[in-house]
């Protein structure tokens, strides 16, 4: 069991910097908490004090470790000796060093009392009980309507486990990076086939895909997350799977600084997990987002490569209706491309999920009215993409419309808090200038019938009632 405290002496560090301190913090101390988890040392209890201060002393260990381990707390200093070397690779950047930054980690050591350490060792011994299986990839890249130039990019990150023993063996690269892996994030709008490539991916290197997102991992318990994502990662290993995380930004966002709930602190160690996790993994992991702005520096550093998935162009778009209708379909005449490209012309801006999407509709409305005998044409396949783009369109105005509304909603109340601020601040000026020339008609402690009858006129014409008129001179 590990109670860890941090201070930070961040001196001149920059914001860049501090970011990176803060996930090597983050990594340490879930390295700390791995170590207290095996069973040689289930009987330690431990209390540290982790420090990051500016040493403006001489050079020397950037990593410092004190504690009071001694022959009376078994395997204490065994522990302490296999922590040091746990550590060792703690990267501080040159920028970071110029600083003369030092981090000193203090522990406290004890042993614990039998009852908490049974208690200890049987919650750290749970395994999740979340089932996760990889599934053969339905899709391959010829299947993947996409530019050549992506196509390219993608086929070019995959080359470094391709090419494992070419690369990491033949050619040394592993005394450099230990670890093969590829990490990708793909990201763009809905429906523009990131999950399919993953799919092609994996089909590509001959693995299953063993696809994931945040509610797979998110548990109600807290601290279940973590082990979820530990099995996870074991599963892929065990099966050689190519990992996919969709919903990508759950997982890298920023660490959250002011944790206020247990749910926060939890959400920061799931992420400091990733971390870990990502650079002990060897082989594939593609996350996929909507959006990249959004991710810690920390990952931002592992991913080898963000690759952006726009919607599809004309020719892209007429390519994806004629892979989607389906080869026994009973139609009228043979569409030519001429027919896709001119359908393409009037739906720009569908992805290639709604194209798919538009095409099924139409399938099920022929079976519904006419069944086996249901015979499709060029126009009823215009007839249901254009409806599609409508559709979308028609969604689209709708939010924009609603994000309208929500905007001036707050620019009325932005405009009333205003004016409120504004008559307050009238208001109060008002009974200063009412105190004030009570202040003076009362300098001698008695104020005359004229210098009253005075008063209420001005009273009157500040428009102060009579009760706060006397609440005012009260404060006098």
């Amino acid at each position: 069991m590990a109670t860890i405290e941090y201070k930070y002496n961040e001196g001149k560090l920059s914001s860049e910097q501090k970011e990176y301190l803060s996930s090597e913090v983050e990594k340490c101390s879930t390295r700390i908490r791995q170590l207290v988890n095996d069973k040689e040392y289930q009987h330690l209890a431990l209390s540290v004090r982790y420090i990051l201060e500016e040493n403006w002393g001489t050079d020397g260990d950037k990593v410092i470790i004190v504690s009071n381990a001694d022959f009376g707390i078994p395997k204490s200093y065994s522990y302490i000796e296999k922590l040091k070397n746990l550590l060792s690779d703690i990267n501080i950047p040159s920028t970071i060093t110029k600083c003369r930054l030092k981090v000193s980690i203090s522990f406290g050591i004890r042993k614990q009392e039998d009852k908490v350490q049974n208690q200890y060792k049987r919650e750290q011994e749970s395994e999740s009980n979340a089932i996760f299986t990889p599934i053969q990839p339905r899709y391959t890249f010829s299947q993947l309507i996409i530019p050549d130039s992506v196509r390219e990019e993608i086929i070019n990150a995959l080359s470094v486990i391709k090419n494992k023993k070419l690369i990491y063996e033949d050619w040394g690269f592993g005394a450099i990076e230990p670890t093969p892996r590829s990490i990708l994030n793909f990201y763009g709008e809905p429906g523009t086939g990131k999950s399919m490539c993953a799919h092609a991916i994996a089909s590509e290197l001959g693995r299953p895909l063993l696809a994931l997102n945040y509610a797979d991992i998110e548990s109600k318990y807290v601290g279940e997350a973590a082990k979820n994502l530990k099995k996870a990662f074991e599963t892929a290993k065990e099966k050689d799977a190519v990992m996919f995380f969709d919903e990508a930004d759950s997982f890298l966002g920023k660490r959250i600084e002011n944790v206020t709930t247990g749910s926060d602190q939890a959400l920061n160690s799931l992420r400091s997990q990733m971390l870990i996790y990502l650079e002990e993994f060897s082989g594939v992991v593609l996350f996929a987002t909507n959006l990249v702005t959004n991710f810690d520096r920390a990952f931002e550093s592992r991913i080898l490569n963000h690759i952006k998935f726009d919607l599809p162009n004309r020719e892209a778009r007429a390519a994806i209706i004629e892979t989607m209708i389906p080869t026994k379909l009973p139609k009228d005449r043979d569409f030519t491309k001429e027919d896709y490209l001119s359908i393409s012309d009037l739906i720009e801006g569908l992805s290639g999920r709604e194209i798919k999407t538009a095409i099924q509709s139409m399938l099920l409305n022929g079976a519904q009215k006419n069944g086996a005998n249901a015979i499709f044409t060029v126009d009823l396949l215009k007839d249901a993409l254009v409806r599609k783009k409508e559709s979308k369109d028609q969604l689209k105005k709708e939010e924009n419309e609603r994000l309208k509304r929500k905007i001036a909603k707050k620019l009325q109340e932005k405009e009333l808090e205003n004016k409120a601020e504004v008559e307050s601040s009238s208001i109060q000026t008002k009974e200063q200038e009412y105190l004030e020339a009570y202040q003076e008609a009362n300098e001698n402690g008695q104020i005359s019938d004229k210098e009253r009858r005075i008063l209420y006129r001005l009273r009157d014409m500040l428009g102060i009632s009579e009760e706060r008129a006397k609440e005012i001179e009260s404060t006098h």
